[in-house]
């Protein structure tokens, strides 16, 4: 089985040669040359290094804290980051603005985001063309997927930025045709349509590359929000029965497939360095090459003072990002819901040691005085009591400015802006060979996931009319969970906050916002109102270099 892990690394030998053929803003891709010689593409693990450059486009979108979270996370009430005692995070201000939904055309990382998007598009269109001058299954294969994928890195273009790029793999000199709103829509579903049937199973390729399951779960989102995408700026979203039958029935596909599984032991499981090919995941992104530059999500959150590894002592968060005192609120009266925390080391101060084998750092969402491992005298190891197990003690911040690591419920941009400002979000287990905390993770980041489909298919059953059909859903995952209270009646405001307690942190909250007409709403240090804010301005340099195909988005 060719695993997306195995194509990432065979991308090496591949990627610096396609890599000239992408540009991140002119959109003029450059053509392989027509005498490149055939033998080469016809060579030995041909077909997964032209591919390969289709899935590192996946490297950095979806594991960086700047990029795609920061569009889908740091834009909503989940998170918010203040210039931490006026010393910290403020990098050039693109934090506030995108929490203050103030963000302009020339934003760092929306541009960012635009271009490996866009990347992502062309790098797809060049392996199709690419590969149909090679014969035999696995280049059709292949050629699906990377038909499949540029479809999909054109859906995340269309939901942030409302612009979807059409490029002729037949003819690469000639200009892309920019799409939006229903033609978009409609462009991306027949793309993924086309190389539905062509793809494998999660059982034969595994949740890294894409399969069947993971067109259905996109072509799901896509009807889910299609009267968002039709109607971008108007004063309410409609959701037509037509669009609601469809995500039901593309859930279904996937429920029904025999292919996935809920977890039902323990909900961090799936956040877990082993989570590789979880059965819960129907798409992710595989990080097992432990390449530099990984997992960053925790690092962002917590403390400088919360180490992270045993071996590698500098391992250890950056006080980054909080989540807003009205996403806690949505917590309280449901925290002994085993998403909310999972205790290594309890945080009341009467645990004073662990065995080696016991510690772990605690998941969920923290908030209050945190305790924990802490360096020697030395500087050289962790402290340790007589026995030999690790010290456990209460942690302050004596990498910055000595005060304790007490995490409170208060934070904003204004005021409340220390270092231990704000509950933290800890989901993902941060990998020990990590030097820093951010870089070598081994944890796949899952993209869609069963949980997710079940939440999908609820909304959808709900908004037509099942409402028990739709507490039937939502119940199904609580049970999964174990959860010790079973869900008697449901309403929107229900499945809100089933999505709440299920997906945060997983780069769907902005989506979700604007599905639910609350990303208009007033929270922590966020006043604006205004509904073009739910698309991104196209970056400048975009429409600087492209001047009469691409036009800005309202402001």
């Amino acid at each position: 089985m060719l695993t997306s892990n195995f194509i990432m690394k065979k991308s090496i030998c591949y990627l610096f040669f396609f890599a000239s053929f992408v540009a991140c803003t002119d959109l003029e891709e450059e053509i392989l040359d027509e005498a490149l010689n055939r033998d080469l593409l016809q060579g030995e693990g041909a077909t997964v290094g032209i591919t390969a450059p289709v899935y590192s486009e996946m490297y950095g979108l979806f594991n960086g804290h700047e990029d795609y979270l920061l569009l889908q996370e740091i834009t909503t009430e989940s998170a918010i980051v203040p210039f931490r005692g006026g010393s910290d995070w403020f990098n050039g201000g693109r934090l506030i603005e995108a929490h203050q939904h103030s963000w302009t055309s020339s934003h760092s990382r929306a541009t960012a985001v635009w271009n490996q998007l866009t990347r992502g598009v062309a790098r797809g269109a060049i392996a199709i063309n690419t590969l149909s001058f090679i014969d035999g299954a696995e280049a059709a294969l292949f050629s699906a997927e990377s038909r499949g994928m540029a479809a999909i890195y054109n859906w995340y273009l269309f939901d942030l930025f409302n612009v979807v790029f059409v490029k002729n793999t037949e003819d690469l000199n000639e200009e892309s045709t920019v799409l939006r709103d229903g033609a978009a829509f409609d462009y991306i579903i027949a793309e993924l349509e086309s190389v539905e049937s062509n793809l494998s199973t999660k059982s034969q390729v595994g949740s890294g590359r894409l399969t069947k399951g993971a067109v259905w779960g996109y072509k799901a989102r896509l009807y889910l929000n299609r009267g968002v995408y039709l109607d971008r700026y108007g004063s309410s979203v409609s959701f037509a029965n037509e669009d609601m039958n469809l995500v039901i029935e593309n859930c279904d596909r996937i429920i029904n497939s025999g292919e996935y599984a809920l977890e039902t032991e323990d909900y961090f499981n799936m956040f877990n360095l082993d989570n590789n090919n979880h059965p819960e995941f129907i798409f992710a992104y595989d990080q097992r090459d432990t390449r530099n530059d990984g997992g960053r999500f925790t690092w962002f959150a917590l403390a400088r003072n919360q180490h992270f590894s045993l071996v590698n002592l500098n391992s250890a968060g950056t006080d980054g990002a909080s989540i807003c005192p009205e996403f806690w609120e949505l917590w309280q009266d449901n925290t002994d819901d085993q998403r909310y925390s999972k205790v290594f080391v309890p945080q009341d101060g009467t645990v004073t040691s662990v065995p080696e084998e016991d510690w772990a750092v605690n998941r969920g969402i923290l908030q209050g005085q945190q305790y924990g491992i802490v360096l020697n005298g030395e500087g050289t190891g962790f402290k340790r009591d007589a026995n030999g197990d690790l010290a456990i003690e209460m942690l302050f911040n004596t990498r910055r400015t000595g005060e304790a690591v007490n995490f409170s419920v208060a934070v904003d941009l204004e005021n409340n802006t220390g270092h231990s400002d704000g509950a933290r979000v800890s989901k993902y287990e941060v990998d020990p060979v990590a030097t820093n905390g951010r870089n070598f993770s081994r944890q796949d980041i899952p993209l869609i996931r069963l949980a997710d489909v079940y939440l999908m298919r609820a909304e959808a059953k709900l908004r037509s009319g099942d409402e028990a059909g739709a507490l039937a859903d939502l119940n199904i995952i609580r049970a999964a969970r174990n959860h010790p209270r079973q869900l008697s009646a449901v309403d929107l405001e229900t499945i809100w906050r089933e999505r709440t307690y299920e997906l945060y942190w997983e780069m769907v909250r902005r989506t979700d916002m604007i599905r639910f007409g609350r990303f208009e709403d007033t929270w922590t240090s966020k006043t604006d109102s205004d509904p073009f804010r739910r698309t991104f301005l196209i970056p400048q340099t975009a429409i600087d270099a492209n001047p009469e195909l691409l036009k800005q988005n309202p402001q």
